[in-house]
C-alpha cells in the first residue's frame, strides 16, 4: 500500500476520465477518513538473526504481535513495549520494503 502525507491536499489528477481525482486516490481518502492512521508492520528480532514475533502497530499506538511460528498472541502498549518484554529488537517494515531496525 502507498503511503500517503498529502491525503488532505488537493489531487494532482485531473482529467477528462477521472474528474478531480482518481478513484484510489478517492479510496484511499474514504479508508483514511474511516480508521485514522493506519497500522504499520514490524517483526520483533533477536540478535538480527532471528525472528520471534511480527507485530501491526495500531493507530492508537498500542500493538500486537503473533509469534514467528504461528502460536501465541501478544496485546501491548506499544510495540517498543512488546520489544522490551520479549527481550527483542524492533524492526520496522518501510513502505519502500526496506527494514528500519530501532531499538
Amino acid at each position: 500500500m502507498e503511503h500517503r502525507s498529502d491525503l488532505g491536499q488537493p489531487s494532482a489528477c485531473h482529467g477528462p476520465d477521472f474528474g478531480e481525482h482518481h478513484p484510489q486516490e478517492v479510496a484511499l481518502e474514504r479508508v483514511y477518513a474511516l480508521v485514522g492512521d493506519l497500522p504499520r508492520m514490524f517483526a520483533l528480532v533477536q540478535d538480527f538473526t532471528e525472528v520471534v514475533a511480527y507485530g501491526l502497530a495500531l493507530p492508537g499506538g498500542t500493538a500486537t504481535t503473533v509469534g514467528a511460528n504461528g502460536r501465541g498472541f501478544g496485546l501491548w502498549a506499544s510495540p517498543r513495549s512488546a520489544a522490551r518484554r520479549l527481550h527483542s529488537d524492533l524492526v520496522w517494515f518501510g513502505n519502500d520494503g526496506a527494514q528500519q531496525p530501532t531499538s
